[in-house]
């Protein structure tokens, strides 16, 4: 009776998989994928090379050049794309270039799949680069991927590399087993998207030049979210920048700016984790099992927003070990909060093609008043920490331009500055840590060590206080 219902169900699947031939494609399911494409990637229409470059430093997530093309094909559908580009990182002077990564025009193919989406495939080689690198090649590509027309679904494409090589390069080129690009968009009602673009690598080599080392990475993954992205009114504005058709006589370009920064959303989330990093050179090699540093920034608006930074590292080492290695840091986490930060300032500047010069920006961080809060700072080591904490406030009124008040814990400094007087190098060192401990107030940490904790005041009228004493007084007149 059993053997009995495994055939049945066994014939019923077979029977499904080798069903009656799938429908033509039609044109109106051609028109709603290419629509759904544009929605997810937009494009920036027909540019010239140095307006698609110009436009391409304001742009900071994935987009097409040029349209996307859907035609019907038998059962399916071919969709052309022009090709993409995305901005990484950019330019932070005249001397470090952008860093983008660009892919050719492709073909991919697209089939009817349930509920109205459509399901994205190919596997053909594509010539993709990244600027001021050399061009991206790999054994092999493949790339999958939903498409869901309907309003407030979400579609995902993901790009799949296998054994990537970048170059030309100096010496040795950068290779990486596995490359994924993978990027998601949800569709709201208010025309708007929640979008999330990752990169995970995996066998990361990179060489430095002339053979003095390399650096390697296990696993590796860019994650960014970004809630709320108006990604067609962030094209366009882009696009009026770069050309001479969007400089009208008159046109203010500083609304154009601010429409691309309005154009981001309120919020954004972006995340860079390792693990399994070691760097080596000259015979001295440095590991960390994992390494994450994260950036955010919430409620954006026109005259300020908040920031938050975060720096994770476990299991640091040395090769070979230091002399002080027990003082040394093996993890630490660092999160800094910033309130009231001129965020939108910063941003407009930057999609203005320039970076504000460092006396404007410190005139706009003084103006702002923002306050810094030192949410988490923690070193760890076998036979040492430290443990910071407190909220700093720019101030123009006060003498050294802020105020606050901070606390910090500094475990096994007593055994750090036995150690170094045994060194005849480290007079320097121990003169300033034996200083260090006379300020401290002696305390026994949770753990049963001994410590010394530190309230550190930076007053309006300029004085520093630690544990109530001016350490300006300490400083001798004639340093």
């Amino acid at each position: 009776m059993r053997w009995s219902l495994c055939l049945a169900l066994g014939l019923g699947v077979l029977a499904v998989a080798t069903g009656p031939a799938r429908a033509q494609a039609t044109a109106e399911g051609a028109a709603k994928l290419q629509a759904a494409l544009e929605a997810w990637q937009p494009s920036v229409g027909t540019l010239s090379l140095d307006e698609l470059k110009d436009a391409t430093q304001r742009i900071p997530v994935p987009f097409s050049v040029s349209d996307w093309r859907v035609t019907p094909d038998g059962d399916g559908y071919r969709v052309e794309t022009p090709g993409f580009r995305w901005l990484l990182s950019q330019a932070i002077d005249q001397f470090q270039q952008p860093y983008v990564i660009s892919c050719d025009a492709e073909t991919l193919r697209a089939m009817p799949a349930p509920e109205g989406r459509f399901t994205l495939s190919s596997d053909r080689l594509l010539s993709c680069g990244l600027d001021n690198v050399g061009r991206i090649t790999a054994q092999s590509r493949h790339v999958s991927g939903t498409v869901d027309p309907a309003p407030g679904a979400s579609t995902e494409i993901t790009v799949t590399l296998d054994q990537a090589t970048f170059g030309p390069w100096q010496t040795r080129a950068p290779t990486i087993d596995r490359l994924e690009l993978t990027r998601t968009a949800r569709s709201r009602a208010d025309g708007r998207s929640d979008i999330a673009a990752r990169i995970a690598i995996s066998g990361l080599s990179l060489f430095f030049p002339d053979g003095t080392g390399s650096l390697t990475i296990d696993q590796g993954l860019f994650d960014c979210g970004m809630p709320g992205f108006d990604a067609h009114g962030l094209v366009r504005a882009a696009v009026a920048l770069a050309t001479d058709a969007g400089h009208p006589a008159g046109a203010d370009s500083a609304a154009l700016q601010d429409r691309l920064v309005a154009a981001l959303g309120e919020a954004s989330t972006s995340t860079l984790t390792a693990g399994g990093l070691r760097a080596e050179r000259n015979g001295i090699a440095i590991k960390l099992a994992s390494l994450a540093f994260g950036l955010g920034y919430r409620n954006l608006a026109r005259d300020s927003g908040d920031v938050t930074v975060r720096l994770d590292a476990a299991g640091i080492a040395t090769e070979p070990a230091w002399a002080n290695g027990a003082w040394t840091p093996t993890a630490g986490t660092i999160q800094i909060s910033i309130e009231d930060f001129p965020i939108w300032q910063i941003f407009a500047a930057s999609f203005a093609g320039r970076q504000m010069d460092e006396a404007a920006e410190q005139r706009l961080l003084r103006e702002a008043r923002i306050r810094i809060l030192f949410d988490t700072v923690r070193l760890t080591a076998p036979e040492a920490g430290l443990d910071f904490g407190g909220t700093i406030a720019t101030n123009p009124d006060a003498v050294l331009g802020s105020a606050g008040a901070l606390k910090l814990r500094l475990t096994g400094i007593d055994g750090l500055v036995k150690a170094l007087q045994a060194d005849p190098k480290a007079s320097e060192a121990v003169a300033g840590l034996t200083m260090l401990q006379v300020l401290g107030r002696q305390v026994t940490a949770p753990d049963g060590k001994p410590a010394r904790d530190y309230d550190i005041v930076i007053d309006p009228s300029g004085k520093v206080l630690v544990n109530g004493t001016d350490i300006q007084a300490l400083v001798p007149k004639d340093l």
